[in-house]
């Protein structure tokens, strides 16, 4: 009998082990991580004094106070306010009836902004609010007669005082000829009775003239002293009138005569 053939039974190969390689590169950046979005409960927290409600009213309306105080300040400094006028020196035109009745005018002013690009913004005939010389403090309003260069020969003042006119020769008739002899002992005396208006002032007198402290006590007052000039007369609820002149003309002849002159800069303010 011949001889069985060994069986051999399959054996399984040995596992082998995969090296690890590293993954492809790739040219595209990483992605930015996206801020989340808000939603109406993921706000940030509040302050302890937003949330007292006490306090941030008293804010709030601090800040609209300050705002509106800085606008009204920047309009009345550079366009326009309205002020009272107590007395009756620029009657008839400015409280006609202020000692019958009490009720004054209100003026609607325009500030004065003394600028080079405007030099001729105060006029002849125009009303204006300035500081008084004698009192600092006070200001006045008045009507602006003479401009600078131009000659003044007032019927009362200080250029009328006899203790003035007793070192000065008087000067300037009504009629307007010459009173003084050139070749008479007083020619060298300074001429009294008359004023010229010097360079940067303006001669200011009251419509009321019986009853005015003006140039005549004051002199002439400096540009730089007017701070507004009226433009409007309020005399209550829609009664609006433009400034101008309601005297008669014998109440003008009772101011003081004026002949217009021209206006020359000083040499020293030309060096």
């Amino acid at each position: 009998m011949p001889p069985k053939p060994r069986i051999s039974l399959p054996t399984k190969p040995p596992p082998t082990i995969k090296a690890r390689t590293a993954p492809p590169f790739s040219a595209r950046p990483a992605p930015k991580p996206q801020a989340s979005r808000a939603t109406p409960t993921s706000r940030a927290p509040h302050t302890s004094w937003y949330n007292n409600a006490n306090l941030r009213f008293q804010t709030k309306w601090t800040f609209r106070i300050i705002i509106s105080g800085c606008t009204l300040i920047y309009i009345r400094d550079q366009w326009v306010y309205i002020t009272p006028i107590k007395g009756a020196s620029m009657a008839p035109t400015i409280n006609p009836t202020v000692h019958e009745t009490g009720q004054k005018d209100w003026l609607i002013l325009r500030p004065i902004l003394h600028r080079a690009t405007n030099p001729d913004d105060i006029q002849r005939g125009d009303i204006v609010v300035f500081w008084k010389t004698n009192k600092p403090e006070e200001a006045g309003v008045k009507r602006v007669v003479a401009l600078e260069g131009d000659t003044v020969y007032p019927q009362r003042g200080y250029a009328l005082d006899p203790d003035v006119l007793a070192t000065r020769r008087l000067a300037g008739l009504p009629d307007g000829l010459p009173d003084h002899d050139d070749d008479s002992i007083l020619a060298d005396r300074e001429e009294g009775g008359k004023i010229v208006v010097p360079y940067g002032h303006v001669w200011v007198e009251g419509d009321n003239a019986r009853n005015s402290l003006d140039s005549r006590e004051m002199g002439p007052i400096s540009k730089g002293l007017i701070e507004s000039k009226a433009v409007w007369i309020w005399r209550g609820w829609g009664r609006f009138l433009q400034v101008g002149d309601a005297r008669s003309e014998k109440e003008k002849r009772l101011g003081s005569r004026v002949v217009k002159g021209r206006s020359e800069v000083p040499a020293m303010f030309l060096e």
